[in-house]
């Protein structure tokens, strides 16, 4: 008994004095601490890969076989993918993270810097190839064997004008986006370089030389290519098919191919030229070369031509002057092209033709820059200027119409967006117009008229007017389906007869928490079933399910509501278009109260349909992935000690294992521990949040508490939140490993109030922690960033509670914020007040007491919390200009105050260096406000202007005191 007794002694005593020897974060852990990203099952799913990658320095890519026999790895995967036959991986392996960091601190050439190389790992062997001086690769989607790579080009003469972009990026893959379903496109480089086609299972390569684009279908089995050269010989568009090693011509001679396109489904080849394919009567004889007058080359328009393989001919579809092209229009330079998936139509875009630009021998000191402001313009001047490089770019889409050889322009500059139904094959389209309510858009929603186009025929009806939610296809065209803002409901149309069909479900579709004076959304659909039976959408707990036919009235197929339970449908196939409701579902479910997560099985076809539990915890779980050919799953779960590591298992969630472990170290750091709590508002509301508290917290001490918010963030109980420099806000696991307690509330808010509503949400919940006896309540703190920043000024002016402050980007006088600009998007900031996230529900002459009560400018000399700001000078969402207005309204007072911009950034940090800078900053001033440090210089004295860069402050001043 005595040596038990003795053993539960040592127990208690070793047990804490091991836990208090664990470590505070400190801001040195942040470029060790990693994440996880590509997440990939090959498709037999034998095979999981993910990449693990610290913040700062080189990552390693681990390749993992399922039955845990077997580990692959590799350090510095960039762009990493499975074959198609799951027996290889191919990834850029980038240069190394030190060796870039040399190069460019030694500011050597672009042409000399460390340069990708490709990797092949064979999954059988484990023979791993490599290939030096590669700039990326292209493995088709569903590749037969073959794979293409581009390696370095030679590095230009001396004194050459020409320079290659620097390596060490992370290429891979073919970088484009198809311009139509079912095709693969590309834009031309304007000159060629080498090629290499390389069997995956034999090694055997075959390089091509001076190609311009290369596309793939997703079969993988051709290749089509065009060659530029300097000399001219060879160029034009080839086809080859890499099973045979057949090449076919489809154009030769010089000229400027502007794009290529292959269909996955007919392997035909699209391609863009403005050359003359007819016959070409020889050339006349050469004039005298001394009687020549140089002649300025004449642009010639753009052709579209079509290469069938089948019969190795070349069509010309469409051109300048084409029947079914608006008159004057012209394929543009920038045409996006594209196959619909059956490959029965190519999509190309037109402009109306350029007038040709008068040369202008005005020298550039003489000539005037200026904007000229109209206030009937659409679009307001700074938008019109950050869109007019995209818009000097636009093209409208038209279509080739192979069956009828027929043109049809679908896109006008009246209606200028077209989305055509059947992944581009179906009989209808449908086009929308906003160009009436583009002025109105300054200040309120969105809104735009819809049209339905008849393939066929090119005939437009109206369908939507004025409408602020838009429509979309089912995915077998047989219905329209769209949002109806006013009713709050959801409605279908034929697209042939046009007949609309309203439907009536009883609870709420839209988000009942979504408070801003403006139509809530709707919580979303959830897809069409097979044949476009059923639409399935949402409310905020159940999957409903809506006949378009309107034959039954609209079925509750869950019972999400009665559990607390938000259920949501899961889709584990990217390539399914429809869900079968003859198999079973796969949902994730969500408790509203206690935060807790996992996934339910639900076979509406049952006897007794009703979802089941497959897992379900207190955690937060990522969305599964699932194998193509194999029932194994893998998915990520988090809470706020856990990192989301890698996870497989069955598809039902059964014989789970957890196969990564990215940071270990954390074993080594005290944390913190998230719990829910709840308190009553002021305005009598109940109301939810997060309190995180140190790892080794203990009752009967009192800590500093630091409160943070961003509306409404209690359902990210169970995020997890590494330790990572700061863009902006406190780093919570960092303040809680230092000793900080931390609290997130909750806050609803009401129209023309919203400073009051902060207010009422965050003094209460703050007062129902202290009243918990374990925070000092002399020992608290702030913080908030944009819309917080804002409320965190709010909040200074109207209470004490806090000993110190910490606004970003904050909004000080909503009168001159009102009539602003957001620089980042161009667009005027009055929406956002009228309507928007600043919730006063009019405008400074409707609401010119709204603006004045809730603008912190007007009440600082009611201030007595000091306060930092960090607010930058080229913030795009809240103008620098608004930082400065609190900051030297505060500074005319005799408010202790600190702003700190960080040059050329924009509302958060983007640049790692300024977010190390900030996070020593906020924890330097919390800790001296909070846990009584010394000042820094930063704060004490200040850093001049002469000593930019020389000084950062970081440094205590012993004589500031405690």
């Amino acid at each position: 008994m005595r040596i038990r007794t003795l053993s539960l002694f040592c127990l208690c005593v070793l047990a804490p004095v091991s836990f208090a020897q664990k470590k505070p974060l400190d801001h040195s852990v942040y470029d060790s601490w990693k994440s996880i990203r590509g997440t990939s099952l090959s498709h037999d799913g034998k095979w999981i890969l993910y990449v693990i990658a610290p913040q700062e320095g080189d990552s390693n890519v681990e390749v993992k076989s399922i039955a845990g026999d077997k580990t692959y790895s590799f350090a510095r995967g960039g762009t990493v993918q499975f074959s198609n036959d799951s027996k290889f991986v191919v990834a850029t392996v980038v240069p190394a993270f030190a060796d870039v960091r040399k190069a460019t601190k030694d500011k050597v050439p672009a042409a000399d810097m460390p340069k990708n190389s490709l990797l092949i790992l064979n999954l059988t062997t484990g023979e791993q190839t490599k290939i030096d001086q590669v700039t990326s690769f292209q493995l088709p989607a569903e590749d037969s064997g073959w794979l293409t790579y581009r390696p370095e080009p030679p590095k230009p003469p001396t004194g050459s004008a020409s320079t290659p972009p620097p390596g060490g990026q992370r290429a891979g893959g073919a970088g484009r986006r198809p311009a139509a379903p079912g095709g693969t496109a590309a834009t031309t480089s304007p000159n060629g370089a080498p090629l290499v086609i390389r069997s995956l299972s034999t090694g055997k390569e075959q390089r091509i030389e001076n190609v311009g684009d290369a596309v793939m279908p997703k079969s993988g089995k051709v290749l089509a290519y065009t060659i530029v050269s300097k000399e001219g010989k060879d160029d034009g568009v080839y086809w080859l098919d890499l099973v045979t090693n057949g090449k076919k011509t489809a154009s030769k001679g010089k000229a400027k191919v502007a794009k290529i396109a292959v269909s996955d489904k007919t392997t035909c080849l699209a391609f863009l030229s403005d050359k003359l394919l007819e016959v070409v009567a020889p050339a006349p004889a050469k004039p005298d070369a001394k009687s020549a007058t140089p002649q300025p080359e004449k642009k010639k328009d753009l052709a579209l031509y079509l290469y069938d393989p089948k019969t190795d001919k070349t069509e010309r579809l469409a051109g300048d002057e084409t029947p079914g092209l608006p008159k004057g229009w012209v394929i543009g330079d920038n045409s996006q092209l594209g196959f619909s998936e059956n490959g029965a139509r190519v999509f190309f875009g037109t402009v109306p033709k350029p007038a040709e630009e008068k040369k202008d021998d005005t020298p550039d000191s003489e000539k005037v820059s200026v904007d000229v402001w109209n206030w009937k313009d659409k679009r307001i001047m700074p938008q019109q200027i950050l869109q007019a490089a995209a818009e000097q770019r636009r093209t409208h889409q038209a279509v080739a119409l192979l069956d009828s050889h027929k043109i049809l322009q679908l896109e006008t500059e009246e209606m200028p967006a077209v989305t055509v139904s059947k992944r581009g094959d179906g009989d209808y389209a449908i086009g929308s117009s906003d160009l009436d309510y583009r002025l109105q858009a300054s200040w309120d929603s969105d809104f735009a008229d819809y049209y339905v186009i008849d393939m066929r025929t090119g005939n437009v009806r109206p369908l939507l007017h004025r409408s602020e939610a838009g429509i979309s296809f089912s995915p077998d065209a047989k219905y329209l389906c769209g949002y109806d803002a006013e009713t709050r409901q959801y409605f279908v149309v034929d697209p042939v007869t046009l007949k609309r069909t309203d439907f009536k479900i009883p609870t709420p579709l839209f988000n009942e928490l979504e408070d801003t004076p403006s139509t809530p959304s709707p919580y979303g659909e959830a897809g069409w079933t097979k044949n476009d039976a059923r639409l399935l959408v949402y409310d905020a707990y159940d999957i409903w399910s809506i006949d378009p036919a309107g034959r039954i009235a609209p079925v509750c197929l869950t019972d999400g509501r009665l559990r607390t339970l938000r259920f949501r449908y899961v889709s584990t196939d990217p390539e399914a278009r429809s869900i079968d409701l003859g198999k079973p579902m796969l949902l994730s479910a969500f408790n509203t109260d206690s935060k807790a997560a996992g996934f339910y099985r639900f076979e509406a076809n049952s006897s007794h349909p009703r979802p089941d539990k497959l897992l379900f915890e207190n955690k937060l779980f990522g969305s599964p992935l699932k194998a193509k050919n194999a029932d194994v799953i893998a998915y990520t779960r988090q809470d706020f000690v856990e990192f989301p590591d890698v996870w497989v298992a069955k598809p039902d969630f059964t014989n789970s294992k957890k196969l990564s472990n990215a940071n270990p170290q954390q074993a080594q750091y005290n944390w913190g521990t998230a719990e829910l709590v709840n308190w009553i508002s002021a305005d009598g509301q109940r109301l939810q949040g997060l309190l995180i508290k140190p790892e080794n917290f203990a009752y009967g001490k009192k800590y500093p508490m630091i409160t943070y918010f961003y509306e409404r963030l209690s359902d990210t109980l169970n995020a997890y939140h590494p330790p990572a420099p700061s863009a902006s806000t406190v780093n919570l696991s960092y303040f809680a490993s230092n000793g900080y307690v931390m609290f997130v509330p909750d806050i609803p808010y009401k129209t023309g109030y919203p400073g009051e509503s902060s207010m009422s949400a965050i003094v209460s919940g703050v007062l129902s922690i202290v009243n918990r006896g374990y925070i000092d309540p002399t020992k608290l703190g702030i913080q908030g960033q944009s819309w917080g920043g804002y409320e965190v000024a709010y909040l200074v002016t109207q209470t004490n509670l806090f000993n110190c402050a910490c606004s970003g980007a904050a909004v000080a006088d909503m009168f001159s914020a009102y009539g602003g600009i957001r620089y980042g998007t161009g667009i005027l900031r009055e929406g956002q007040y009228e309507h928007g996230q600043s919730r006063i529900g009019g405008s400074i002459w409707d609401k010119p007491l709204r603006y004045l009560e809730n603008s912190p400018l007007f009440w600082l000399d009611k201030v007595q919390t000091p306060l930092l700001m960090m607010h930058n000078d080229k913030d795009g969402a809240v103008p620098f200009t608004q930082g400065i207005e609190l900051f030297s309204g505060l500074r005319r007072l005799g408010k202790p105050a600190w702003l700190v911009s960080y040059n050329g950034e924009d509302h958060n940090l983007v640049e790692r260096k300024n977010r190390k800078d900030w996070s020593v900053r906020l924890s330097q001033y919390f800790d001296h406000f909070l846990k009584g440090a010394p000042m820094p210089v930063w704060m004490s004295k200040g850093v001049p202007a002469t000593q930019k860069g020389k000084t950062f402050g970081f440094e205590l001043d012993a004589d500031s005191g405690k």
